[in-house]
Order: structure tokens, then C-alpha cells, then sequence
């Protein structure tokens, strides 16, 4: 066996690879030891909003994390809570639904209440946590004191009056995801020439998740597997199904989430035919602006806009007693009226608020009760996005 000599040189540069290495080692583990500093930029909530403080959990505050669907209506609640609050007081925390999920169940996110933008979300959350923690709960659904609905918002196609004429015999009915796809395959014309729409990505927006649920359950309805949405989503005949269907989506960094998608179809209409969204967002466009149009699939699906307080590990006593006072003010009269100035349909009596508030153009295309279908179960859901995440970084 031959031993190439190295050169002094060579020498020198691994002495200094060495040295970094060392380094490099010892900073990851000044990182990790126990009792370490935050720096001095962090946040009073962590650097990333996601914890707090010893201090501020030991004065009952409390996290409560929640999308950018409700952020508007959260901050006014929080800043009227902590106003009149002699104890503990709210921190806002903004991720969406599925990474909070995560986020939680893997221990990066410590909210006290958290309030996704679909019971699929929780309903994960309260099933799997005792799977990984010794049959411990982390959540009660069943519990009013713990958990409640204050808002539903039906998911919606939002288009353009032009267009509404030709899309609405289409997409209100029971088969809008067969006429998509026959539209986008070339069976069915479009008037104005090529067909385009788009949703909100559904491993990312619970507005994509919910698009999700209704392609899934028409899919099942069609090919007899409605009692056995599981095994319809991981189907090959879905797969090509969900392919076809998506033959005219329009793929691009605004589908990222549902907020996103909602403000680059109303800056540019001429980019999609339609997409899809939450009643309350679209509700908020048309009041904007009088040349968009709304159209509800017949049965739609409902967002559940649910409150949950979480028994984990981590939060206190004094913090549970702040989060109960926080969820009570929640559901009170005054909060839910505010929802409905962010055009949220409020659970109890919802529907009349709700039209009472519209412009006369939105309330003539508002559905007082639509048609609505259950959620296929998560991982239903869950198969059929990773098929979408799949068929579009092949696109």
C-alpha cells in the first residue's frame, strides 16, 4: 500500500479544519445546555413567538396561536381581554394549521389555547398526542369549557361577475370537480377561451385542505366509496382522478396559503377563472370590490372556527384559569359581534348577523344555510394532499 506524504501545507489546512470543527462543536453545545441565554433580540414570546418566558407563564400569561384567517378579529379580542384583565394576560402567536399541528405534537410550539382553521387539526391533535405520550390527554372535544365553535365558514368559489353566468350551473351543483376536470381536459369550452383556477395549497392552508375534502368526497360519491374515504384517497383511480383535475390549475408562489391566494386573485382577476376560499374572505372581496361573484358547491364543506384550550405539560394552573377567562370572553355577545365585522358566520344565529352586515350586491349571492358535508377523516385528507405535493413538483 502506497502513503502519500502531505505537504506541509496540507498540514496547515487540516490544522485549521480541526480547529473549526472544535469550534464549531463547542458553540452547538454552549446552545444546548440547560440554562442558557436567550439573545438579547428574542422576543418576549421566544425568538420565533412559539414559547414564553419562565417569567411571563409564571404570571398565568398565556400563548394562543392561530392563523392569519382570524388575525384581525384575534388582536382586537386580545387587546380588549388584556385591557380589562387583573391577572394573566394573551400573547398572539400566527401559524397556520397544519405546521402548528406539527409544531405542537413535536414539542416547537407551546401554545395554552390554540384555535386552527378546521377541526381536522384538533380532532389530530387530541388523538395522536396520547399515541406518543403514554395514553396522556392534551385536549377534551366533548368539553364546552375547554373547546368550542364560535365561527363557521363555508368554503366558497369566488370568480367574476363576467364569468359567474357561465361557471355557476357548473360549480353549484353536486359534480363541480367532475366539470373542472372536463373543463380543463377540453370536454367542456369556456366562452372566453382557455380554462385556469386554482386552490390554496392543502398541505400548508386549511382553505386547500377544505378544497381537498370536497374533491375527495365527490370522487367517493361517484365510485361508491363514500363510506370508506380512506381507501378512496390512497386509490390509484384517485390519483389520476386528482391529475385530471388539476389538468388547468395555475401553480404559482401566491397558492402558498389562503390569505395569499385571496389577495392575488382580487389584484388580478384575469389570472385564474376562479379559486377557492372561505365564505368570510369572500364576503370581505366582494364588499371591496362589486365586480366579483361567489358561488357555493352544493354540499360545500364548513370550517369550524374552534377555540380549544390544551392540558399539556406545560401549561400551569394559574395559566388555565387565564385561558378560561379568555375563552368565556371569546363567546361573549360583544366578541362574536366583532367576527361578524370580519364577515365570520357566527355557530348560534349566525346567518342573520352575518346578512345584516353585507352591501346589497354581497347579500343578494349570500346563502343563509348551505348545503354542507362532513370532513373526510385526517388521514384521508392527509394521503390525498401528499398525492397534490407529488403531482405538482412533477408538474
Amino acid at each position: 500500500m502506497q502513503i502519500t506524504r502531505i505537504k506541509p501545507g496540507g498540514w496547515l489546512i487540516i490544522l485549521i479544519l480541526i480547529g473549526l470543527i472544535f469550534f464549531g462543536f463547542r458553540t452547538f453545545k454552549q446552545r444546548l445546555a440547560p440554562g442558557s441565554t436567550t439573545p438579547a433580540s428574542s422576543t418576549a414570546t421566544g425568538s420565533d413567538g412559539s414559547f414564553l418566558t419562565p417569567t411571563d407563564a409564571a404570571g398565568g400569561n398565556i400563548l394562543v396561536s392561530t392563523t392569519k384567517t382570524k388575525e384581525k378579529w384575534m388582536r382586537t379580542q386580545i387587546d380588549k381581554f388584556n385591557a380589562q384583565s387583573q391577572s394573566g394576560k394573551v400573547k398572539l402567536n400566527l401559524t397556520e394549521s397544519r405546521e402548528s399541528m406539527q409544531d405542537i405534537l413535536n414539542d416547537k410550539l407551546h401554545p395554552t389555547i390554540w384555535s386552527p382553521s378546521s377541526p381536522v387539526w384538533t380532532s389530530r391533535v387530541a388523538d395522536y398526542w396520547p399515541q406518543t405520550h403514554g395514553g396522556q390527554k392534551i385536549a377534551d372535544l366533548n368539553r364546552s369549557d375547554t373547546y368550542r365553535v364560535l365561527f363557521k365558514s363555508p368554503l366558497v368559489f369566488v370568480t367574476t361577475k363576467e364569468k359567474a353566468g357561465f361557471l355557476r350551473p357548473l360549480l353549484g351543483g353536486a359534480t363541480p370537480w367532475e366539470n373542472v376536470r372536463q373543463l380543463g381536459s377540453g370536454q367542456k369550452k369556456c366562452p372566453w377561451g382557455r380554462f385556469k383556477f386554482a386552490y390554496a395549497d392543502p398541505l400548508n392552508a386549511s382553505s386547500g385542505t377544505l378544497t381537498m375534502s370536497l374533491i375527495i368526497t365527490e370522487y367517493a360519491r361517484a365510485h361508491g366509496q363514500e363510506n370508506d374515504l380512506n381507501a378512496a384517497a390512497s386509490s390509484p383511480g384517485f390519483a389520476a382522478y386528482l391529475r385530471q383535475v388539476n389538468r388547468a390549475y395555475v401553480r404559482g408562489a401566491d397558492n402558498a396559503g389562503s390569505s395569499k391566494l385571496e389577495k392575488a386573485f382580487a389584484a388580478s382577476t384575469g389570472s385564474r377563472d376562479f379559486i377557492t376560499a372561505y365564505e368570510n374572505a369572500a364576503l370581505a372581496a366582494l364588499d371591496r370590490n362589486p365586480d366579483l361573484a361567489l358561488i357555493y358547491p352544493s354540499p360545500t364543506a364548513n370550517a369550524d372556527q374552534g377555540v380549544l384550550i390544551l392540558t399539556a405539560p406545560w401549561v400551569s394552573d394559574s395559566q388555565a384559569q387565564t385561558a378560561h377567562a379568555f375563552l368565556d370572553f371569546l363567546g361573549t355577545p360583544e366578541a362574536l359581534s366583532d367576527g361578524v365585522q370580519y364577515y365570520f358566520r357566527p355557530t348560534q344565529g349566525g346567518s342573520r348577523a352575518l346578512a345584516n352586515r353585507l352591501s346589497a350586491p354581497a347579500r343578494a349571492q349570500f346563502q343563509a344555510s348551505p348545503v354542507t358535508v362532513d370532513l373526510p377523516p385526517y388521514e384521508a385528507l392527509n394521503e390525498a394532499a401528499a398525492r397534490w405535493n407529488e403531482q405538482m413538483k412533477n408538474q
